[in-house]
């Protein structure tokens, strides 16, 4: 598979694109998270102790395009745990101008290969809303199968939206680095 973004740290410079993406409120409500407003001095604050923190269970990255070196989006991974092997996808977001041209894609399947080869992780674990069916296919696509749904799972632009539960493991991961040639 060629890939057309990489992976990069955060840094702090990237605060002011994360606080924009924050303020597209139709992306907002894709995510399963609490939509909250944050000023622009709160995520400045937000990337500095990320940057900062030892903690391992949980890493950040920004995706950059190759094409022209420039941040489109981030993605993260929380509760990785080692001893059970075992992480959660916690986040992926790509800016609208880069949305529906694949980066999404090529994101997941190096957010997958990172998490099962430089983790050795044997279960990575996802959500999506159901609603979002766009994110749903991706995320099959990529490999993941589809455990269950989380009913009213989040409350989201003032209602109780269900949540679908999907994971990973090592081995359907095996059947994905086969299929897309990492």
């Amino acid at each position: 598979m060629e890939f057309e973004i990489y992976f990069r740290p955060l840094k702090l410079d990237d605060a002011e694109f994360i606080n924009n993406m924050r303020q597209n409120t139709e992306m907002e409500n894709l995510i399963a998270g609490n939509k909250r407003f944050v000023s622009l001095e709160k995520d400045k604050k937000w990337l500095e102790n990320i940057i900062l923190s030892d903690d391992p269970c949980f890493e950040f990255f920004a995706i950059n395009q190759k094409e022209t070196d420039t941040i489109i989006g981030y993605a993260s991974i929380a509760d990785i745990d080692y001893r059970n092997g075992k992480c959660v996808w916690s986040g992926l977001k790509i800016d609208t101008p880069f949305s529906k041209k694949g980066f999404g894609f090529q994101s997941t399947i190096l957010l997958i290969k990172h998490v099962f080869e430089q983790l050795r992780i044997e279960r990575f674990h996802a959500e999506c809303l159901e609603e979002h069916e766009a994110s749903l296919k991706m995320m099959l696509k990529a490999g993941f199968v589809k455990e269950g749904l989380l009913r009213h799972g989040a409350y989201i632009d003032y209602r109780f939206q269900n949540i679908y539960l999907l994971s990973m493991l090592r081995q359907e991961y095996d059947i994905t680095k086969s299929k897309y040639e990492l």
